[in-house]
């Protein structure tokens, strides 16, 4: 049995559910993460796609990160673009953003109804620009009869928010804050270098999404009571001695800064476990393995034990294309 037919199952229930007159208050509204990407990008690898993430909230279906092959794992489960009305871009790094061209440029082409908003942090307004400028050698061409009739910047927005900002989606409230994925020692980032991680609210349930980050107070408050922390996760031991392995030519000068960076700007087994500790979530998942090359078991156990010296809730570690619900008695 495929993900897809099981995804189809849990839409035609819906649907049922919908028809048998039962009014629509009654009914438990779907909060669901899936993780379309599990890797830790920037290297792509054959066991993961790039940091990708389907949030269904109610009714809408909104994409948080958009990393390379995103609409190839969407078309995986069944799922096309004309449904998707928002994205949520939590930073500027290419393993977050490189399939947003694609949602973009395919929702345009197909002439699907409805403006899609990309929503994110400075330097997104730049971002959707530079895709829109990219689509129009095509939008000139067109199909070799024309033009096209909508031009592609009329098909999606850009909204730059920041530390703190709060977006209304119907029932659904999403929260930001900015986070320490690009802190420097002594003061946190500023101007386009900002990374945010997000809250979806949805009545009393609650999916928080660290996105990249480094140990953040802020974050851990964002968190609070969760019902589902998504988090990044990194090896570091493992990850360095690939490096080292893979890249043996790789200068000192260049190899310290990045070891700075994955040390300090990512969060290893111990800070995951202490940030859900105190935060209070009820269940952990982990995503954005930045791990060794190969099956995520190699670096499994670590991960797991570290986390697990502080917190005893469950635990689990992201693959491609899995679903996790919030059901409503989690709030209760």
């Amino acid at each position: 049995m495929t993900l897809a037919f099981l995804w189809r199952r849990c839409l035609a229930a819906g649907l049922l559910l919908l028809a048998s007159g039962v009014p629509a208050a009654a009914a438990c509204p779907a909060l669901r993460w899936t993780t379309l990407g599990t890797a830790g990008g920037p290297v792509p690898t054959p066991e993961r796609s790039e940091p990708a993430n389907l949030l269904t909230a109610g009714d809408q279906l909104i994409l948080v990160d958009t990393g390379d092959g995103t609409v190839d794992q969407l078309a995986r489960l069944g799922l096309g673009l004309a449904p998707i009305r928002s994205v949520f871009i939590s930073h500027h790094h290419w393993d977050h953003t490189g399939g947003l061209a694609a949602v973009i440029g395919l929702r345009w082409m197909n002439g699907l109804p409805g403006v899609l908003t990309v929503y994110g942090p400075p330097g997104t307004q730049a971002l959707v620009a530079g895709i829109v400028a990219a689509l129009g050698p095509q939008s000139r061409i067109g199909f070799g009869v024309g033009a096209l009739p909508s031009p592609p910047a009329a098909s999606v927005r850009a909204v730059e928010i920041g530390d703190g900002a709060r977006v209304d989606l119907g029932p659904l409230t999403v929260t930001a804050v900015a986070n320490s994925h690009f802190s420097r020692p002594g003061a946190p980032a500023s101007g386009d270098a900002v990374s945010l991680s997000y809250r979806f609210q949805l009545g009393g349930r609650a999916i928080t999404y660290t996105g990249d980050t480094g140990p953040s107070e802020a974050v851990t408050r964002l968190a609070r009571g969760s019902d589902l922390l998504v988090s990044e996760a990194i090896d570091l031991t493992a990850l360095l001695a690939a490096i080292h392995a893979t890249q043996p030519d790789l200068s000192p000068a260049a190899l310290a800064p990045l070891e700075q960076h994955l040390a300090t700007q990512h969060l290893a087994g111990d800070e995951i476990g202490r940030m859900a500790a105190v935060a209070g979530v009820r269940h952990l998942l982990l995503t954005h393995l930045a791990i060794a090359p190969g099956p995520v078991r190699g670096s499994e156990p670590a991960l797991r034990g570290a986390i697990a010296r502080a917190y005893a809730g469950p635990v689990d570690v992201g693959i491609d294309l899995a679903s996790y619900d919030v059901g409503c008695a989690a709030a209760q």
